[in-house]
Formats: structure tokens, C-alpha cells, sequence
């Protein structure tokens, strides 16, 4: 097995004869400069999970009985606390689940991040910038990013979607958005 490289920051040692000139940048407020970036350590490894279905889905229709953002509906989303800045499940991703009482809609809504659903309980369809797409237990769908979408079911029974997003990358730019639309 090979052994991980191992990184460390060189940043003291590597500026010791540029310093004055680095401090004559930050002399600006609120700016860094940060030089030799291939030295920087590696983020923490992200430890592998496995979520409960069931135990989440229990969670999802107490939070959607109570009604508090909006009655019938219901979102959690997971996140590792060891991918330190982002609020993802991993670095670059967030992972969640969506549960919709039958007859409900979500309020419409858009974000800069894309997501990819799978359709693990019902039917119905959403609403993507003013289309509709049906779909069904097993499907998989794509909200592209900045798509104003809502989702309806239109079953007889709840609706859990479960969907992937790219929000820990936006996160960890700087850049992440949420809109909703009234």
C-alpha cells in the first residue's frame, strides 16, 4: 500500500525574504496574501456514513405535521461536520430528503446549485421554470442551477425525494444562493 504524501505549510519559511513586500499588500483592509499554495495541508479525510431511511423519514413527517416553514412539506439535508468550511456531505456535495403529504406543493423556489433527485416514495411532477416534468417512484430528476421549480405530489400517498446537490462546492467559493419566489 502506498504511503499518503504528507504536506506542510512552508508559508514562514518560504517568505522570510519577501515579507516586506507581502505587508505592503495587506496593508489593505481585510486582505491576505497567501504564496506557495502546493505546501498548504490537506483538508481532513470525510469519514463514510450510512443514514438511516427510516429513522430520517420519521424525522421528515414530524417536521411536515408541524407545519413551521410550510404545512404537508418537509426538507433535511446532511452534512459532515468534518469537511470543516463547507456544509456538505463530502467537500464538494450535500445530500437530503424532501417530504411532500399528498396534495401539497412546495413553494416555488431557485439557488445556483444544481441537484439530482431520485424519487424514493410517490408521484407527481415539478414545476421547472414553468414546465412541468411527471415523475414517479425510481425516477431521477434534474433541477439545473437557477431553475425556479416546485415540486407537487399528486398521489394518494407522501412523496420522499431524496437529492444530491452541488451546494458544498458553492459553499466553499463563497457563492451560494437561495431565492424564494413569491
Amino acid at each position: 500500500m502506498e504511503k499518503v504524501l504528507e504536506r506542510e505549510d512552508k508559508q514562514e519559511e518560504l517568505t522570510k525574504n519577501i515579507k516586506e513586500l507581502v505587508k505592503e499588500i495587506e496593508k489593505e483592509d481585510d486582505l491576505k496574501v497567501v504564496t506557495f499554495m502546493e505546501f498548504t495541508p490537506p483538508p481532513k479525510q470525510v469519514k463514510p456514513k450510512v443514514i438511516k431511511f427510516n429513522t430520517a423519514l420519521q424525522l421528515l413527517r414530524l417536521i411536515a405535521k408541524e407545519g413551521k416553514i410550510q404545512k404537508g412539506v418537509a426538507k433535511i439535508m446532511f452534512y459532515s461536520p468534518s469537511t470543516d468550511r463547507s456544509r456538505g456531505l463530502t467537500p464538494s456535495m450535500m445530500a437530503g430528503l424532501q417530504y411532500v403529504e399528498p396534495g401539497v406543493a412546495t413553494e416555488p423556489h431557485s439557488h445556483n446549485m444544481a441537484s439530482i433527485y431520485l424519487v424514493v416514495k410517490g408521484k407527481g411532477y415539478s414545476i421547472i421554470d414553468k414546465e412541468k416534468y411527471y415523475w414517479e417512484e425510481g425516477d431521477i430528476f434534474v433541477v439545473p442551477a437557477n431553475a425556479v421549480h416546485s415540486h407537487v405530489n399528486t398521489g394518494n400517498e407522501e412523496v420522499v425525494l431524496f437529492d444530491v446537490t452541488d451546494s458544498g462546492l458553492l459553499e466553499n467559493l463563497g457563492i451560494l444562493e437561495f431565492k424564494e419566489e413569491k
